[in-house]
């Protein structure tokens, strides 16, 4: 064990150099300078302080490069990720590495909602509503589970599915949590996670929960994540998605329905009186609710003839008066719902509602008087359920004002932070993203990829295809992909910027492919990926959340092909309001957000082929306006160093080679 009172710098050689001890007890091990230089800097940032951001290409070893320093900086430290299964890798396979040769203590911690609740689940074992009768196997499987687990996380419940509503009903909620005047405080598993994180010295979080423990902070509720020194995003690239969101507010009528429900099932706490004063006042809830937003999905459709799920603004002034006056009603009664259960604290099932209907009757009334500066208003239509949305336009002057001040020590790192300017990668837009384009104190680091690209990728370019928004580009396109298909033996993502092109890529080639066909939306995406490595030859088609996060090494992935390159649409209310208030800035919006936007997901769904130095594979564009337009190059020189071809011929040499290749290791 390397002894804690050593030199930090010391340390790191010893641990990550040539011959250290990683490449004593690592089989395969291959030392990277580009891993040593990103910890020493890490390393650095943390005794010194300040904001870095690091760009460490795959293969670099990134992780290991900012655990390390981490553990030796003498300081309670902060690891947030973009996901939870990075999260989970770093707790449960990074970290068991550097426990055998450091004394640390470490805890991971995820938002309330992923754990068991001792008192809502005995509540609702006692009088198990009818509605999920049918669910009996769960339910015995949940209540053995209970008998078992030792950290209450829902993610050892393999057995239940995502989004299950037996879940929703036993499941730690912060408006719900009498807290320590619970009967069940001192086995609470929400408790003894944040006793664990008050004595780490490193704390494993997701980009969600820090976010809404800062905001929490910010409107003065207290805390979830214990006080902290220093702070490292990892996949640090989703970070103004996930801050917008945490930093906006979000109405739904299911929300409200659900607390219409939650209200009439809990009036046996009140005297008789106040019974019948609350369960009116749901019944007026529900009925507003009702009608308000099914005028509202009535009236958006009109403003927009788009498809299912779009977004479209929502200008209060241009909603028919009598939808607005019933948006002011519901308000109206949230609140009164709100006033009737205000002095029931000590009841905490109606404590928690009252907190639910004033922040909901807050909430509507902030998007119903549409007057903050800086937001964009709009809504989004799902199948079941209409949301109303608020989003700041830009987080940059938010996270300069509440967050940078704060904080000894931040660290950004990603393996696409940069976008490529005169050939040479630059860190402007995600500085200027973020606000750190006027933080002088912010430093940058950008190291290469550790892979050798240049012979374990090929860059296949098709001339001939059509532009997407012709009409014969599915067409083409999808016999393009035939043919790569063929070539590659299938083992392939195939990844769309839409919905709908998957849909039509899926009908038009699942028929004909000889292949196996996996297709997003059909099962979990953690089963999805589970039957795609396990069926070596198996294709699969996905969108947005298959870009990025995930890791399918060996010979399973030898294939990627994206079917145009990923802009936002400039339609949506908030991408507009980014661009519209660019430009109003005198910048230009298209090359300075828009573009460097894409290209960033072009690099994240690029990135999934090559997960380990002994992969091999061919990545695919089809969209020729990479080759055709003066924006392409930005494109291209920010790509790793593949070799780059319009010829067919050359795919089908690549893969020969490949298959010589696994004849020969076999």
């Amino acid at each position: 064990m390397i002894k804690p009172t050593i030199e930090p710098l010391k340390a790191i050689t010893q641990f990550l150099g040539r011959n250290g001890v990683l490449a004593k007890e690592l089989a395969g091990y291959e030392y990277r300078e580009e891993q040593m230089r990103m910890a020493e800097a890490v390393l650095k940032n943390l005794q010194d302080g300040g904001i870095l951001m690091v760009e460490a290409g795959t293969g670099t070893g990134k992780t290991l490069a900012y655990l390390l320093p981490a553990l030796l900086s003498n300081r309670r430290v902060i690891i947030s990720t973009g996901t939870k299964t990075l999260q989970e890798q770093i707790f449960y396979k990074d970290l068991p590495v550097l426990k055998k040769h450091f004394q640390f203590r470490a805890v991971m911690m995820k938002g309330r909602a992923n754990y068991l609740c001792w008192r809502r689940f005995h509540k609702f074992f006692r009088q198990p509503k009818m509605e999920f009768a049918e669910d009996a196997l769960v339910m015995e499987q949940i209540r053995s589970w209970s008998e078992q687990t030792e950290t209450g996380d829902r993610e050892e419940l393999i057995e239940l599915s995502d989004g299950h509503p037996v879940w929703n009903k036993i499941s730690s909620d912060s408006d719900l949590c009498p807290a320590g005047n619970c009967e069940h405080f001192k086995d609470c598993f929400i408790t003894g996670l944040k006793t664990r994180a008050q004595v780490s010295d490193l704390i494993v979080v997701n980009h969600h929960l820090f976010f809404a423990d800062l905001a929490i902070r910010r409107l003065e509720f207290g805390e979830v994540i214990p006080r902290y020194q220093a702070v490292i995003f990892d996949e640090a690239h989703l970070l103004e998605d996930i801050i917008t969101d945490y930093f906006g507010i979000t109405l739904s009528d299911k929300i409200i329905l659900e607390l219409s429900r939650d209200l009439v099932e809990n009036l046996s706490g009140l005297k008789k009186s106040e019974q019948k004063e609350l369960l009116s006042c749901s019944n007026r809830i529900q009925n507003l609710a009702e009608s308000l937003f099914a005028g509202l999905r009535k009236h958006f459709e009109i403003v927009s003839r788009e498809d299912e799920g779009k977004r479209v603004v929502f200008e209060i002034d241009k909603v028919p008066g009598p939808l607005a006056g019933m948006g002011t009603d519901l308000a109206r009664e949230l609140a009164s719902a709100s006033s009737i259960l205000a002095d029931k604290q000590d009841a905490p099932d109606l404590a928690g509602l009252a907190q639910r209907a004033g922040k909901q009757a807050g909430d509507l009334d902030f998007l119903l008087r549409q007057d903050e500066k800086g937001f964009v208003y709009y809504s989004e239509a799902r199948p079941k359920s209409l949301i109303l949305r608020a989003s700041p336009i830009q987080i940059n002057s938010l996270m300069r004002e509440i967050f940078y001040p704060s904080l000894e020590s931040i660290i950004f790192t990603s393996a696409t932070l940069t976008v490529s300017h005169k050939k040479e990668p630059s860190f402007e837009y995600f500085k200027a993203r973020m606000g750190l384009d006027q933080v002088a104190q912010a430093k940058d680091l950008w190291l290469k990829s550790s892979f050798d690209w240049k012979n374990q990728a090929l860059l296949f370019l098709p001339e001939t295809l059509p532009e997407p928004d012709e009409r014969d580009f599915v067409l083409e396109a999808g016999k393009m992909m035939e043919k790569l298909l063929e070539l590659s033996r299938g083992r392939a993502f195939l990844l769309f910027t839409s919905y709908k092109n998957l849909e039509a890529f899926y009908d038009l080639l699942s028929p004909k492919l000889k292949y196996p066909t996996l297709c997003q939306g059909e099962k979990p995406r953690s089963e999805l990926l589970r039957e795609f490595r396990r069926i070596e030859a198996s294709v699969l088609f996905a969108t947005t959340s298959f870009w990025q996060g995930v890791d399918v090494a060996g010979p399973s992935l030898s294939l990627v092909v994206i079917d145009r390159l990923p802009f936002d649409s400039p339609g949506d209310p908030l991408i507009k309001a980014r661009i519209s208030q660019i430009n109003a800035g005198g910048g230009k919006a298209f090359f300075d957000y828009q573009v460097p936007s894409a290209v960033i997901m072009l690099r994240q769904g690029l990135g999934r082929l090559i997960r380990s130095t002994k992969d091999r594979g061919v990545l695919s564009i089809l969209d020729p306006r990479i080759q055709k337009r003066n924006y392409g190059k930005i494109f291209l020189d920010s790509l790793p160093q593949i070799p780059i071809t319009n010829n067919p011929k050359q795919v089908a040499e690549f893969f020969a080679k490949e298959k010589a290749l696994e004849t020969k290791s076999r």
